[in-house]
């Protein structure tokens, strides 16, 4: 079986094991999906009751990482929080973070992006693909979108350094995303951008030819 060592197999998160058998079907052909959680103006605009730092400082990164995942062809995937907080404060998509024509996209009503039915179905035959999880929407949905991924035994990890959280209920920022990096990290599906940098070009992505749920942006 083929392994995660460098410049082998890099697709798969460090640490983990190609799932393919041999390297005549190794995974390398199968093409990595980027999840974009809650890339809304809510996280962003200065006086906004969910305004959080880490997202305003990471949105270059994040931006980064989406363009190298739309220009490796990667399968590209949002969801956009529908929660009375949110509509509240800023419901829009953030520039540069509209879905593409081919990109699927979802309102996500429940703490997890699993608890939307036809992204749990866009997800379910995935389950080869590593999965990389991005976003703003905070411990709650991150976690439980990584947890209820895990459970069902797909291959995704939270890219650390592309998360965001605003301190509430008196737990500071910085401490909800050592949060998400310890829980990543205690279930072997924490990677970094950087290690995602290195991944291979996948092959050109077919079209999605779903869309679900108008997102307002």
């Amino acid at each position: 079986a083929c392994r995660s060592l460098p410049h082998q197999c890099t697709h798969v998160p460090l640490g983990r094991t190609c799932p393919a058998s041999n390297t005549d079907n190794c995974c390398m052909m199968i093409q990595p999906v980027l999840v974009c959680q809650g890339f809304q103006r809510a996280f962003i605009e200065p006086g906004s009751p969910l305004y959080s730092a880490s997202a305003a400082l990471r949105r270059t990164s994040c931006e980064q990482l989406l363009r190298l995942a739309r220009t490796s062809g990667w399968t590209v995937i949002h969801t956009f929080l529908e929660t009375d907080a949110v509509r509240a404060a800023g419901e829009a998509s953030i520039d540069g973070f509209n879905p593409k024509p081919t990109e699927a996209y979802f309102q996500q009503t429940g703490l997890s992006a699993f608890a939307t039915p036809d992204f749990d179905r866009l997800l379910f035959p995935l389950d080869l693909s590593p999965i990389f999880l991005m976003g703003f929407a905070g411990i709650g949905a991150v976690s439980a979108t990584l947890l209820d991924g895990l459970e069902r035994r797909l291959n995704i990890s939270v890219v650390i350094d592309a998360v965001a959280d605003a301190g509430a209920h008196g737990v500071g920022e910085n401490d909800r995303l050592a949060a998400i990096e310890v829980l990543a990290r205690s279930c072997d599906s924490a990677v970094t951008s950087l290690e995602i940098a290195t991944l291979s070009p996948a092959p050109p992505p077919v079209a999605a030819g779903r869309y679900i749920s108008q997102p307002r942006y």
